[in-house]
């Protein structure tokens, strides 16, 4: 077999499929045991990466207000100085107006057209804080230059850059449009990125208030708070250990008409939309769910919101549910793989370099991991170092896969020098200059038993011919006389 042709060595497969069973179709690898209501989720540990629940997690969906998060992405981005001043435009205030439907959902911070005492800074918070909608197309008009189109394009851009493919943005601050929507999957994309590259992101997601400066409508400065309840000791919705990052609510979808008008007989009812992580005990997780329903299917409002009551629930179960395991241990041989001219071993061990823990639930074995070794070599030949590659071991669950981790030689086996010498004497036997020499020799032998044959056959002839030279050349009269003698005595 060549070197370069791999095979797989698949390694038991036990994998209990029946313990993730839920109520609606999930690509990763668990499922919680109760309803959610929310229309897409996706929540990923965030310690490992390992997905948790994934339901309807690339389908596009509008992102009301999250729609900020990739707003105060691109802010941070590109912003050089917190502290300065910010020009607000009436530009950035014109479109929430009375004859715009969605200026009945509008939140905002009470900032004023023209007010000159606010900065990147007062932006930035009370875009993230109190979900203000002006603030998002202010920060637009500044960091896109004078331009809030330029600063939507600048978001696209970013969301390709961070590799989300179903998201599409049409405006800063997330107010209903057909074309502005994005999914549960793309949203975590934008989420971690902001958390894991900018600091600051989380220092302004997790304030719970903040003050803001004065204004004619507000002339000793006013505060404002967040609007995610759920960082709220006195809020029913409060969660231990979770960091408010963003809300989105629309109250109703709007649909434009092809005169830019506003149908308000085709209505939708609205949904929530909700961005959250949560840590607790050494475990942390980010969580993202679209289209929770904003009312019942009656139109009227529900008991609960249920965005929050889908983010409790589904941190209660994972927080309750899973552990760290230890799956592969460094020490634990993978496999054996055979050994030729090895002295006092035909087989030596595959093992791992590290040991290797995951997140799994408290109930499920950690041998219901799928262990798949793929490996150079069918066959070693001896001497054999110790810790050398020989492949990979590829662990999956419920066929996803978790890591893939290198596989080396537990030990050395040394070369069998008798087995050596001999295949060395053996393989003689099998080059063709050995088959050309013998094949000389006999033609030799038979030349030399040929040439021999022949010399005897010619000493023989010429023996023969000798002695009947001899007999001719004898002299007449001793025969004649010899014969007289002979009558005589007759």
């Amino acid at each position: 077999m060549r070197k370069d042709k791999k095979f797989a060595i698949i390694l038991p497969i036990i994998l209990l499929c029946s313990i993730f069973l839920g109520s609606f179709s999930v690509s990763a690898a668990f499922t919680p045991n109760f309803t959610i209501h929310s229309e897409a989720v996706y929540m990923v540990n965030a310690d490992t990466d390992i997905e948790i629940v994934s339901k309807n997690a690339d389908k596009r969906l509008y992102p009301a207000s999250t729609t900020k998060i990739m707003t105060c992405l691109v802010a941070l981005e590109n912003i050089k100085d917190f502290n300065a001043y910010v020009y607000t435009p009436y530009t950035a205030f014109n479109e929430f107006n009375v004859d715009n439907p969605n200026f009945y959902g509008v939140s905002n911070a009470a900032i004023e057209p023209l007010q000159t005492n606010v900065t990147y800074r007062d932006l930035l918070y009370s875009l993230m804080v109190c979900s203000a909608c002006e603030s998002a197309n202010i920060l637009a008009y500044n960091v896109g230059g004078e331009s809030i189109e330029n600063f939507v394009r600048m978001m696209n851009d970013k969301a390709k850059e961070i590799g989300c493919t179903n998201t599409n943005f049409t405006n800063p601050h997330g107010l209903f449009d057909e074309n502005n929507y994005t999914t549960a999957y793309d949203l975590y994309l934008i989420t971690k990125y902001a958390i894991d590259k900018y600091p600051r992101f989380m220092e302004i997601c997790d304030t719970y208030s903040y003050e803001m400066p004065k204004n004619s409508a507000n002339p000793d400065g006013y505060s404002i708070y967040q609007t995610n309840p759920m960082v709220s000791p006195s809020s029913p919705y409060y969660y231990e250990g979770a960091h408010a990052i963003k809300t989105g609510s629309l109250d109703k979808y709007y649909y434009k008409k092809l005169d830019g008008t506003f149908d308000y007989e085709n209505v939708d009812y609205g949904s929530r939309a909700l961005v959250t992580t949560a840590e607790r005990e050494g475990f942390h997780y980010i969580l993202v769910t679209l289209n929770a329903p904003y009312c019942n299917p009656d139109g009227t409002p529900t008991d609960t919101i249920l965005s929050f009551t889908d983010h409790i629930n589904l941190y209660d179960w994972a927080f309750n549910e899973f552990e760290y395991t230890l799956v592969i241990n460094k020490n634990e041989q993978i496999m054996q793989i055979d050994v030729e001219k090895g002295k006092d071993a035909d087989t030596v061990g595959l093992v791992v370099t590290e040991d290797y823990w995951t997140l799994l639930p408290k109930s499920l074995n950690a041998t219901t991991i799928q262990k798949i070794c793929e490996t150079d070599e069918e066959v070693l030949v001896a001497p054999v170092e110790k810790g050398a590659e020989m492949g990979t071991l590829k662990l999956l669950l419920n066929g996803e896969l978790l890591t893939d981790m290198t596989l080396v030689t537990e030990s050395a086996v040394e070369l069998d020098m008798t087995e050596f010498y001999k295949e060395k004497v053996s393989g003689i036997f099998d080059t063709w200059q050995f088959k050309t020499i013998v094949a000389l020799v006999g033609v030799l032998i038979v030349l030399c038993i040929v040439t021999s044959y022949i010399r005897k056959t010619h000493k023989k002839r010429v023996s023969e011919m000798n002695r009947r030279r001899k007999i001719t050349m004898l002299p007449q009269n001793k025969g004649r006389g010899k014969s007289k003698k002979r009558n005589i005595r007759r």
